[in-house]
């Protein structure tokens, strides 16, 4: 009787003990998964002048950045390399030189980390700016889903405040009417893969995008009008446009851009475009994720204002026909 009694609390002493261990094991290991990483023990994969190309995507030459190399980096690199997935969607590069450009509060926050090593970091914009010296974001803003490209007439919250996965395609319906979780929620669908996951632009990222072109000459700060959609401007465009809020639209070809107040498909004139990304001053608004995961704001100025920058924001999340969104890559 006592032997079968040793047998058996032996059996469950081995069974806490495991059960112990188990728990323990999976402890660390959660821990390690959401504890700051050391600086100088992120892998240096890429630079902001050479970046890496996910697996899956190509590179594209542009009238305006080459890829081709030129002392051993592509020429290109910092006037916005394209690459585009199988199926066309396209991103330009934006390199963020933690060494050498003047970035303001945040990236000099980020920079003053890189030169300490020995600090520890765990916000993943950080980690890809020192893995890989920089971001990929959407050339274009977000255009509606696929199946949803031919519908022209009665857009509305009804139709349009739904999750799907967006294009970053010239031509496309910009996606407006999209309140910011749903917009989010469509950005992240876009690609989950092993290798690489997509999601709404932050507002760092967003300042990082800004202070770049800032470098490049363009006026983000104050009246991006030169190179933005606003309502005080005229151009010549070719694509869809909308003159009633994005609810209907039509096709113009060379039309000028002068009697209404208009939002027009993605990438519908050069004029709009800046270092190859399209349509970041003005047309739509574009969420970015602020703080926390419940605080949005909406940069980049609208269709239906005047002299606005493309760096101001302010809060939004609810679905209207001023706002829509832009996709950001991050590479594992």
């Amino acid at each position: 009787m006592n032997k079968k009694r040793i047998i058996i609390l032996s059996i469950c002493l081995i069974i806490i003990c495991l059960i112990v261990f188990f728990l323990c094991y999976w402890y660390r290991k959660e821990k390690n998964t959401n504890s700051d990483i050391k600086i100088d023990e992120i892998e240096k994969i890429s630079t902001y002048n050479n970046p890496i190309v996910p697996e899956g995507f190509k590179k594209v030459e542009t009238d305006f950045a080459s890829w081709k190399l030129e002392n051993g980096v592509p020429k290109g690199w910092n006037k916005g390399l394209v690459i585009e997935d199988n199926i066309g969607n396209q991103f330009v590069w934006v390199p963020i030189d933690l060494e050498n450009l003047h970035y303001d509060s945040y990236y000099l926050s980020v920079r003053e980390q890189y030169k300490k090593e020995s600090l520890n970091i765990q916000n993943n914009e950080d980690i890809q700016i020192l893995k890989y010296g920089g971001f990929y974001v959407a050339r274009y803003e977000a255009g509606v889903p696929k199946e949803k490209q031919n519908n022209l007439e009665n857009i509305s919250v009804n139709t349009n405040n739904v999750i799907g996965v967006p294009v970053s395609k010239k031509g496309s319906i910009p996606w407006n009417y999209i309140d910011a979780e749903n917009a989010e929620k469509s950005a992240k669908s876009m690609y989950n893969l092993s290798h690489l996951k997509s999601g709404l632009l932050t507002n760092k990222q967003w300042e990082g995008i800004m202070q770049w072109l800032n470098g490049c000459n363009y006026n983000v700060y104050e009246n991006s009008s030169e190179w933005g959609n606003h309502s005080d401007v005229n151009f010549e465009f070719s694509g869809y446009y909308s003159t009633d809020h994005g609810k209907n639209y039509q096709y113009g070809k060379e039309k000028m851009k002068r009697e209404y107040n208009m939002i027009l498909s993605c990438g519908a004139t050069d004029r709009n475009m800046a270092n190859n990304i399209y349509d970041l001053a003005g047309n739509l608004r574009e969420y970015v994720t602020g703080n926390s995961n419940s605080n949005y704001e909406a940069a980049g100025g609208y269709y239906d204002n005047i002299h606005q920058s493309a760096y101001g924001s302010g809060g939004y999340s609810q679905a209207s026909n001023q706002i829509g969104f832009r996709v950001v890559l991050s590479i594992i």
